[in-house]
């Protein structure tokens, strides 16, 4: 392995997993001299019975706690001064949030808002403008069909995208409890984006050893659980594996760059109904062919967190990337088998047109990185990789 010269990784999440996770709930709050959170979810999203069940981790506890359960799909600005005045006025200390997606970009703008020392520290294009200062303890109850987005530094505040190493939640709880029976093609959409950044940021050399260790683990995870978590065989032990890989995959990212398949996939869904996880699954065996040709050792060590040490011990040098291109199709298969709504094998299964195609090829290429971005749109318009031709 490579040491690249410079690098940064930061990692401050704590990450408490298992059958019983929800009953450290209190301990891991009084750690940080909390003791009266506020809980933030979404009925329609994880129902009354599993808000039910954070709530009876505190029952013995003596905390005092504050709820707002009726949380939007969407993050909405004119509902964070209703939240910050409840906080206020409850006595709040620290927040909650039981969910992914929106929630959880609700609880860290939240966290933001009610956090001494916060000086509207981020700048209108979302970019870190200067350190907000420590914010009030953020935990998270994690949930399947998120994505690996909750675990990282971002924020989306209904206008913008926020960053900030202090939005990182500070401790999140995994509990098979806490795995919501979502549908098959949310888990998939958000599994898929958490398995797409975590293979680019294996692939980024930049990031550094550690964040290639957190990317292995998301890889691994996700690759090996999510087929049997479909197959509704054990699904919430294999769900709750998912959502390791998904937050191990989170962490990878934020201490990354957005790869070529993630900003590809962006600029294909302008086109498209399809989710987002779908069009980077679609891309993502070509972009891996496209790198192959640049960095064929390190393309070939992504086989590893795919099949165990022993068989990638065993595999050929000039054969781990064409084995791992075949290995991801081959996953994408067993998903598919599934499935009501399929990852596409190609664009031409898509809805988009030859003319939409052009434009974001255009869009997104220039320079050196044309010839790349044409191939890889070229080889996903077929559904054949470079290595096939």
């Amino acid at each position: 392995m490579r040491l690249f010269d410079e690098f940064s990784f930061s990692c401050p999440l704590k990450i408490n997993c298992g059958s019983r996770a929800l009953e450290n709930l209190p301990a891991e709050l009084s750690a940080f001299n909390a003791n009266a959170p506020l809980i933030l979810a979404s009925r329609d999203q994880v129902g009354k019975k599993r808000i039910g069940s954070v709530v009876d981790a505190f029952k013995t506890s003596g905390l005092t706690l504050g709820i707002y359960d009726r949380l939007p799909d969407r993050p909405q600005p004119d509902l964070m001064p209703v939240l910050a005045r409840m906080y206020r006025d409850g006595a709040c200390d620290s927040i909650l949030a039981l969910g992914h997606g929106a929630v959880v970009d609700t609880a860290k703008c939240l966290n933001l808002m009610v956090s001494e020392g916060f000086h509207e520290s981020v700048d209108e294009a979302g970019e870190e403008a200067s350190d907000p200062g420590p914010l009030r303890p953020l935990m998270l109850v994690a949930t399947a069909a998120g994505n690996g987005d909750e675990a990282t530094g971002y924020a989306n505040d209904g206008i913008r995208r926020l960053c900030s190493p202090r939005l990182i939640p500070t401790v999140v709880f995994i509990d098979p409890a806490m795995m919501v029976d979502r549908n098959d093609r949310d888990v998939v959409d958000g599994a898929m984006i958490a398995l797409v950044h975590a293979v680019e940021a294996f692939l980024d050399d930049s990031a550094g050893p550690m964040c290639r260790a957190y990317a292995h683990t998301a890889i691994g995870l996700i690759m090996q659980h999510l087929p049997a978590a479909l197959r509704k065989t054990d699904r919430k032990k294999n769900l709750s594996a998912v959502v390791n890989g998904q937050v191990a995959a989170g962490c990878a990212y934020f201490s990354s760059s957005p790869g070529i398949c993630h900003v590809l996939a962006t600029g294909l869904k302008e086109g498209t109904d399809l989710p987002l996880g779908f069009l980077m699954a679609m891309l993502l065996p070509h972009v891996v062919a496209e790198a192959g040709y640049n960095q064929p050792e390190q393309v070939g060590e992504l086989l590893y967190p795919m099949v165990g040490a022993d068989i990638f011990a065993v595999t050929a040098a000039d054969l781990k990337t064409p084995r791992t291109i075949a290995l991801f199709w081959e996953f994408f298969d067993a998903l598919n088998a599934e499935l009501s709504e399929k990852i596409p094998s190609a664009i031409v299964d898509s809805d988009m047109t030859v003319e939409q195609i052009e434009r974001i090829r255009s869009h997104l290429a220039s320079g050196s990185s044309d010839d790349h971005v044409a191939r890889i749109l070229e080889g996903a318009r077929r559904g054949v990789t470079a290595m096939d031709n």
